[in-house]
Formats: structure tokens, C-alpha cells, sequence
């Protein structure tokens, strides 16, 4: 549990300008926005904490290089690790192929090329090349006079062929490795995601618990199905749809009461009733009572007894809020009464609807709906087992006692018949499961991917003309002399021509495509039906970059350079060879832009986190609204979306191998980019991000071989480029080049198909032979533990033990044995009820903790306040667990017990939360809401109005799970 605040607090601050810059937020920034930043540093676990930025730029750079591997797989997890490793991986192979053939290439290209020369036309014409800027360094500006110079390119080839799948090789062998050392590391095979497979597509005779025990009994010791949990997923879809509507209506009413807090704040104020500005906050009221006789209510009798509070709701003349403003300033809402004599919402026009009509005060309507809901949730919460109201779906969820098990289980076919009890999903962690895919059948899989695939080309096409579009701008200078419409264009200064081709198409391009295309990918990934939001990032991640390398690299490669030469064509069709193989190189100019925008723009934001402080400071104060949104942006960091950047920087790899024959600069540019985001991504993931989704680096496998794309294209553009060279009798001068590029190619797809199928079963699976070695070092940290605890029970004797740390020890032992001790078969309701009381009873242990810290300090705000408060909300949060250690057992047992049941099922009524005001109409409000008895909970606890009407929260909201801190440790 994170406890020592004041230690974070310490590493926190006094970090000066550099500080200021990288990582923590700036001194104006945090009195703007709340220090939102800081405030989670000071909430994060004790695993996760670190060190605060140095202050010295030197002492930083030399942290960043020092940075431990171990350091950041603890802080970021495998994804995170493997992304820094793969931009490591493209240093390592751009770096020596730019410094050894660089330095050949170039001199190749330049000396004695065409440049400004003049040569001899096909009708004996006198014409002048045009090769300018850094086309004098590439492919095109070799003399028709020199072809042989172009075996210098060939060599080149094979030397970065050869090297880079040597890396390929090598990157692979070591994801293997890690992945195999992490995954059997004592601390994961704790993990319950570790021991825990999703089986698809079950056929209806094993869709029970009693069934699919018997089947996967095999795979633990002496068949003890004692040794297995299983947990048949159903289908909760009335329940969710009441638990949905249910939170849309808390939302919309304390959106509400806000707005007549806000109101009555503004009037409060100026009528001079306050006085030395401070706020009648001595009073804190929490949640209403609840009668003992209000739980043994029938739903009728809890029907009426609402209805019965609605109707005085309405007619209440006593609220507070009326003495400052008038009845009209409340929202009304127009109801019409139903059959079953609920009031329900009529239509705009009052065309439609029979019954009843009147209006009613919007708070007290929602309140109703409200307490309403939360009695028919309770009802349908008692019969989770009902096989008519909650179909069994053909998914569950069995967790073994061994890792090894698992695997084992999930590697091996399941079922005679093909398609069925496949595919199975490993390392499931229950926050990353997409429930709503639960239920996908082979056939619906099958439908779901193709219709994803017409919707992903269809957005190839969409995209493609804005991109052809850009492609073409990129070449604006070329254009404004081939194209004669465009000759108005030559008036233009070069500086604005430069300014339009070059970084602002970039950027435009940049904007179109990362912007909405990820997330139409991920889209497009759940309609495939992944399961988890892990195998959801692996899918946007193929989606995505199939995109970029289409749009981005192909389509815009092909663009800049087709509009250019087909002019050309037009006024000379003999050469056209000629024309190509002068001119598709020179779409490298693009790339050397878009890459320069890249890494000045992009890395500066991943760096300096100024897009992420805009948003704070300019773009979110004007959709706050309540004190569940400030609390959620304050106690919530930015979370990786693997999918995106994986798939980007694979891309700018891609880009590299294209162009690193044609265009020997590109190597520069490329070694260049990916050590800047070396740089930042090692600080970003290391001090400002953590990450909940991981695929334990599978993103980093598919990302490896996806560089094949860049070699391919490479092989193909060369041997397209040598076949299209002309010496000065304009007859074919490569041929011998183009063959030796054909074998390289072969080779190449050959060495990529034994590789793979090779090293394909090593990528996922876990090999028995690291089993034996997983459990010595487990035995290990045991007995490591045994002594340590040995040693403090000793210290006890003495008064000098610490009985935390003991318990800790003693109940981390036992995890592994939870479900032996907790065999019993028991029901689903039972499960997700008795999961809801031990998050009860630890709610009221957390609130127990957080009350004495609850002292609103006195305005006018100032930046130490807003560092006090922030210290607040940072005491309330380490109150809660972070660790399953933290737990008793009791309450670990049903929350490991329940934790792959579909989170509807644990879901405890919300509580309204509203700040407390200088008027005192929230208190007002807590007490009209106890009309409603248990159905209907608020609260003012740890949030407050300021004289500019903005929330402060110094906790997270009351009704936050208390255990949303272990999500990190399942």
C-alpha cells in the first residue's frame, strides 16, 4: 500500500527549470492546473515510483543512458521495454550502414553527375539535365556516361540486406529470451492473468462449470478438480443495459445540481453573507443512512416508496436553493405517466404518448429514475444464474494452479472437431477484457473479418486522394515548369514554394493520417472481435500500419513522382525509362521532410508534454463539469496505445530501407530520428507514463518482421530502377545488377520463411524446459522471504518489528493456494455477491483513512494551496491498496474468486457527488435525497466549490471501487 507520501512529496519538488520541462509541470501550470501531473506521482505505487528529474541537464542525459532494463520493465512493462528496444534495434542497423555507406554512396552520386550538363536528346536536340539540391546526392544524378558506377548501389544493396536481416535475427532470438525470463520471473507466475486462459467458441455440452472442470483436469496434478476455477461468461445485456442508463442519469443529475450549486454560489456571494472568504466547510454530511427494514422492501413496496418521495420532491418548498433563486431558474422536464403508473419522459412535439402529463423539476425526475434503477439492478443482481434471463455465451474463462499448466492447456488442440474450442487466449489480465466480444462465434468471426476488411479499403480509398493529392503538392516547384497551367506559380518566391512542398504538406499528411486513422483501427479491430484490449492493440497494429505503408509510403512515393513525369511523357513518350528512372527517386525529398517534422515535432511533444499541458490548462476547464470529471483527470495519467506508435515508427523504419540505396541521406535522417525518440521515450516511459495494456511483446515481434515490408519494396524498387538505366546508346546498362538483385530477393524471402517457421512456436508458448527453472528461482525468493521473516519476528521480540511487513510476507506466500483453500462450488450471484461486500467493507476501512484528512483550506487560492490540496487528494489515494498482499484474505479470496466475472455483475450503486458550497445547499440536498432512503446515495465528502464556481476535489469520488489500484497487479 502506498504509504510514505511524504517521501514523494520530498522527490517531488525543488527541481528547478529542467523539472520544469521534463516530466514535472511547470510552477504556472500547476496553479492552472491543479498540478495534476505532480498529484499522481505522489498517488503512484511504491513499484512504480521513481526518482524525481534531475535538475542538471548533464545528470539527466546521464540518468537517461543509465536507466536499467530491469528499471524499465518494472515501470513500463514489456511493451514499453520492447518499444525502447526496438527503437535501439533501428539505431543499430541505420547507424553502421550510414557510416560505412554513406561515405561511398555519396561521392558515387555527386562527382561528375549530371547536375546542370547538357546531353544529347533522342532527335539529336541539345537538352539540359535538371537534377538540383539533394538530388546531386542520390540515385538519379549518375551519368547516363558512368552506368557502372550503379554496381557500387548493388553491393550497397547486399550489404544492407545482409545486415539488417542479421539484426532482424538477432532482435528476434532476445524478444524470445526476455519474453520467456519475464513471463517465469516470480513475480509474474503470482500474477492471476499468468495461470488463466479464454476459451472461444465451447460448444453447448461443455458450457458448464462441472463440464469444462472434467475436460482440463488433465493438466493439473492427480486430476484434483479442486485445483482448477472456472467461470462460464453469460450474457448480462438487460443487466448492463439498467447499469448503462443508470450512469448516464448520475451523470445528468449531477451535472444538474451543479449548475444550481453554481447559481446560488455567484447570488450567495454577492449578497456579502460570507465573511474573512471562508466557506462554511466545518460540516461534512456523507452518505444516508440506511434502515435495517428498507433492505427486507419487496420491489412494489420499494416502488411506491419512491414514487411516494418523488411526489414530495416536487412539491418541497423548503429546499434552500429557492431563497437565492427563482423556481423557473430550475430545469423542468415534461413527463407522461405509463400504464405501470411510471412517470417517464414525453416526446418533444407531444405528438405521441397517451396518459397522464405534467412537468416536474429535472433533479427530482432524475433522482426517481435513479432510485428506481437501482432497485431493479438489485433484483436482477440475485439471479445471475438464471439460464433464461442470462444466456450462457461460448466463452469462459479457467485459471490452473500452474503457469505451465496453462500453457500446456491453451497449446494443445481441445475438441475432435476443427473450429471448435479454439482460438484460446493466453495471459488474459481481467481489466483488458472486452466483454461485449465474449460471445463471437468461427462463423460471426469470419462475417466480423470481412466485413472489416471492405470497411479498411474503403478507407484506402477514402484517404487515398487527399494523400495523392498532397504527394503531388510536394513536388509544387517541378510542377509550376511541366505542367503549363501551373506556370503561374513561377512568380512565387522559392522560400514559399519551399515552405508549401516541404514541411507544411508534411505536416498536413502527418494530421490526416495520425489522427483518425488509429482510432478507425482500433474500431476495426473490436468489430473483428478481439477478445482483450491487449489482442486488440496486436490487431490495430497490423490495420495501422498496412495503412501508412499503403497511403503514406506507396501511395505518396508514387503520387510525388507520377505527376511530375507524366508531363514528361506527353511532350517525349521515346524515353520514357529514362524519365522514370530519373524521377521516382526524387519522392525521397518528401520523406526527408516528413521525417524532420517528425522528430522536431513529435519527440518535442513526447519530451516537453506541452500538448499534454494545453490540454490541461486550455482545452479540459471548459468540459469540467463536476467533481467525478476533475477527479478522474487528476488521479488518471495517459495510458500508451501500443497499436499507434508501434505501427508509426515501423513505418519510418520502412522508409529507411526504401531509401537507403536511392537516397543515402535517408540514413542520416533516420539515424538521427530514432536517437531523438530514444532519448524521449526512455524519459517518457520511465518518469511520465504507466502503461495497463501488454502484450508482454508480441507488438514488438510483429513490428520486427514488418521491417520485411521495407526490404522487399527496397529489392523490388532496385531491381525496377536497374532495369530502367540507360547508357548514352539508351540500351539497357544494368541487367547484370537487376539478376544479382533478383537472387538477393529470393534469398531473402527464403531466409524470412525458414526464420519464421522456426522461431514461430517460441514466440508465444512458454517451453517446459524453463519450468524447472522457474520454480527454483520461486523456491528461492521463498525461502529468501522465509528468512527475512524469520529475522523481523525476531526484531518483534525485541519491539522493533514492523507487523505490516510480516503480514505482508506471510499472505504473499498463499496466493498461489487461494483457490485450494476456496474450493467450494458456489453460485455466480454468490460470488459477485460476496466480492461486493469484501469491496464494501474495504470501502468503509479506505474512508475510515481518508476522512481525517478531509480540511479544506481557506481562499484565495495560490499555488502552495493548490499544493496542499494536491498533497490531500496523494494521502487519500495511498490509503488505497495497490498491492493483493494489502488485502486480507478474506476480501482477497472473493475478489480473486470473482475476478472473471463481467464487472456489471460487482457493480454497487453509484453515489451522487456534488461539492460542498458556502450556502450550504449541498448539505441541503443530502438531506432532501434521504426521501429516497438506501436507493438514492449522495455525498459532498472531499469536494468543494470555490468563489470562481470550479470544483476542487481533494479524494477520488465516493463511490470509487476500492480496489481500482490492483488492476496494475492481476
Amino acid at each position: 500500500m502506498t504509504t510514505n507520501v511524504t517521501v514523494a512529496n520530498t522527490n517531488s519538488t525543488g527541481n528547478g527549470t529542467f523539472d520544469t520541462l521534463f516530466g514535472g509541470p511547470p510552477a504556472n501550470v500547476e496553479a492552472q492546473a491543479g498540478i495534476q501531473l505532480r498529484a499522481f506521482v505522489l498517488n503512484i505505487a511504491d513499484r512504480l515510483r521513481v526518482e524525481a528529474v534531475p535538475a542538471d541537464p548533464f545528470r539527466w542525459i546521464r540518468r537517461i543512458f543509465s536507466i536499467r532494463d530491469d528499471e524499465l520493465m518494472l515501470k513500463c512493462g514489456l511493451d514499453g521495454y520492447f518499444f525502447i528496444r526496438f527503437l535501439r534495434a533501428i539505431i543499430i542497423i541505420f547507424v553502421p550502414l550510414m557510416v560505412v555507406l554513406v561515405p561511398i554512396l555519396l561521392p558515387v552520386n555527386y562527382n561528375k553527375g549530371k547536375g546542370n550538363n547538357y546531353h544529347s536528346g533522342a532527335g539529336g536536340d541539345r537538352l539540359q539535365w535538371n537534377v538540383a539540391g539533394l538530388d546531386t546526392l542520390s540515385w538519379q544524378n549518375i551519368d547516363p556516361a558512368r552506368t557502372n558506377r550503379y554496381w557500387a548501389h548493388c553491393i550497397c544493396a547486399i550489404a544492407v540486406v545482409s545486415w539488417s536481416l542479421y539484426r532482424i535475427y538477432h532482435e528476434k532470438i532476445n524478444f524470445i529470451d526476455v519474453r520467456q525470463r519475464f513471463l517465469t520471473s516470480p513475480e509474474h507466475r503470482l500474477k492471476a492473468s499468468a495461470r488463466t486462459i479464454l476459451v472461444t467458441n465451447i460448444p453447448n455440452e461443455y458450457r458448464s462449470k462441472e463440464a469444462l472442470e472434467a475436460l482440463y483436469d488433465v493438466f493439473v496434478d492427480n486430476d484434483d478438480r479442486s485445483r482448477l476455477t472456472v467461470w462460464v461468461n453469460r450474457d448480462y445485456k438487460p443487466l448492463k443495459a439498467l447499469v448503462n442508463r443508470r450512469r448516464g442519469l448520475c451523470h445528468a443529475l449531477e451535472k444538474e445540481e451543479l449548475r444550481i450549486l453554481r447559481l446560488v454560489n455567484k447570488r450567495y456571494r454577492k449578497s456579502g453573507e460570507v465573511s474573512n472568504g471562508h466557506q462554511r466547510t466545518d460540516k461534512t454530511l456523507h452518505d444516508s443512512p440506511v434502515l435495517d427494514d428498507e433492505h427486507n422492501l419487496h420491489l412494489e413496496q420499494a416502488q411506491q416508496k419512491i414514487m411516494s418521495a418523488f411526489e414530495t420532491d416536487c412539491d418541497e418548498d423548503t429546499q434552500l436553493w429557492r431563497k437565492y433563486l427563482k423556481i423557473s431558474t430550475a430545469s423542468q422536464v415534461s413527463l407522461v405517466q405509463g400504464k405501470d403508473g411510471i412517470w417517464k419522459p414525453g416526446s418533444l412535439f407531444g405528438l405521441w404518448g397517451s396518459g397522464k402529463r405534467r412537468k416536474a423539476p429535472k433533479t427530482a425526475w432524475l433522482r426517481t429514475e435513479i432510485a428506481r434503477l437501482n432497485t431493479q439492478i438489485d433484483a436482477l443482481l440475485v439471479n445471475l444464474d438464471d439460464d433464461e434471463l442470462y444466456r450462457k455465451q461460448n466463452s469462459a474463462f479457467i485459471q490452473f494452479d500452474r503457469q505451465m499448466a496453462a500453457h500446456m492447456a491453451c497449446s494443445l488442440v481441445s475438441h475432435n472437431k476443427a473450429g471448435r474450442m479454439s482460438p484460446r487466449f493466453l495471459e488474459v489480465a481481467p481489466h483488458e477484457v472486452i466483454w461485449a466480444n465474449m460471445d463471437v462465434t468461427s462463423l460471426g468471426r469470419l462475417i466480423r473479418t470481412c466485413i472489416a476488411l471492405i470497411l479498411f479499403a474503403a478507407m484506402l480509398l477514402l484517404w487515398a486522394l487527399p494523400t495523392t493529392i498532397l504527394g503531388s503538392l510536394s513536388q509544387l516547384g517541378s510542377l509550376s515548369y511541366s505542367v503549363s497551367w501551373l506556370a503561374w506559380l513561377r512568380d512565387w518566391p522559392d522560400w514559399i514554394l519551399g515552405l508549401i512542398s516541404g514541411p507544411l504538406v508534411s505536416i498536413l499528411l502527418a494530421l490526416l493520417i495520425q489522427l483518425v486513422v488509429p482510432a478507425l483501427a482500433r474500431k476495426l479491430a473490436v468489430l473483428v472481435g478481439a477478445p482483450t484490449r491487449s489482442k486488440r492493440e496486436v490487431i490495430t497494429q497490423d490495420f495501422y500500419f498496412t495503412f501508412l505503408f499503403i497511403e503514406l509510403v506507396l501511395l505518396t512515393a508514387v503520387s510525388s513522382s507520377v505527376v511530375k513525369i507524366v508531363p514528361l511523357i506527353i511532350d517525349n513518350p521515346v524515353n520514357i525509362p529514362t524519365l522514370l528512372a530519373a524521377n521516382i527517386p526524387t519522392s525521397s525529398n518528401y520523406f526527408f521532410n516528413y521525417l524532420i517534422v517528425q522528430f522536431l515535432g513529435f519527440s518535442g511533444s513526447i519530451l516537453f508534454q506541452y500538448l499534454r499541458i494545453l490540454y490541461i490548462t486550455t482545452i479540459w476547464p471548459w468540459f469540467t463539469q463536476t467533481p467525478r470529471e476533475e477527479a478522474w483527470l487528476q488521479t488518471t495519467i495517459p495510458h500508451q496505445m501500443w497499436g499507434n506508435v508501434y505501427s508509426l515508427f515501423t513505418n519510418f523504419a520502412v522508409i529507411g530501407f526504401i531509401f537507403s540505396v536511392v537516397a543515402p541521406l535517408m540514413m542520416i535522417f533516420v539515424s538521427i530520428t530514432f536517437s531523438f525518440f530514444w532519448v524521449a521515450y526512455r524519459h517518457n516511459y520511465y518518469y511520465v507514463q504507466r502503461n495497463k495494456i501488454d502484450t508482454h511483446g508480441l507488438l514488438f515481434n510483429n513490428a520486427i518482421s514488418q521491417l520485411f515490408a521495407g526490404i522487399y519494396v527496397m529489392e523490388l524498387a532496385l531491381i525496377g530502377l536497374f532495369l530502367l538505366v540507360r547508357d548514352t546508346h539508351n540500351n539497357v546498362a544494368c541487367k547484370s545488377q537487376a539478376i544479382v538483385m533478383i537472387v538477393v530477393l529470393i534469398l531473402t524471402a527464403g531466409f524470412h520463411f525458414v526464420m519464421d517457421r522456426h522461431l514461430r512456436p517460441l514466440y508465444e508458448f512458454l517451453p517446459v524446459t524453463v519450468e524447472d527453472a522457474a520454480v527454483d528461482a520461486e523456491r528461492r525468493r521463498f525461502i529468501t522471504e522465509d528468512s527475512a521473516r524469520a529475522s523481523l519476528e525476531h526484531d518483534q521480540e525485541r519491539g522493533d518489528s514492523s507487523e505490516t511487513e510480516i503480514s505482508k510476507i506471510k499472505t504473499s506466500q498463499t496466493l498461489d493456494g487461494v483457490f485450494e483453500n476456496n474450493a467450494q462450488t458456489k453460485s455466480t450471484s454468490m460470488t459477485a455477491h460476496n466480492a461486493r461486500q469484501a469491496l464494501l467493507r474495504l470501502k468503509k476501512e479506505t474512508a475510515a483513512k481518508v476522512t481525517d484528512i478531509q480540511i479544506h483550506l481557506p481562499e484565495p487560492p495560490g499555488i502552495s494551496r493548490r499544493r496542499e490540496i494536491a498533497d490531500q487528494l496523494s494521502a487519500a489515494i495511498a490509503g488505497y491498496p495497490d498491492e493483493l498482499t494489502d488485502l486480507a484474505p478474506e476480501a482477497r479470496a472473493a475478489q480473486l474468486k470473482a475476478a472473471f466475472q463481467d464487472p456489471v455483475t460487482r457493480e454497487s450503486a453509484p453515489v451522487i457527488w456534488i461539492p460542498q458550497d458556502a450556502a450550504g445547499v449541498s448539505e441541503d440536498a443530502i438531506r432532501q435525497a434521504k426521501k429516497y432512503g438506501r436507493f438514492l446515495q449522495y455525498s459532498n465528502s472531499g469536494a468543494f466549490l470555490t468563489r470562481g464556481n470550479k470544483c476542487e476535489i481533494t479524494q477520488p469520488a465516493p463511490d470509487t471501487r476500492p480496489d481500482w489500484l490492483l488492476d496494475w497487479v492481476l
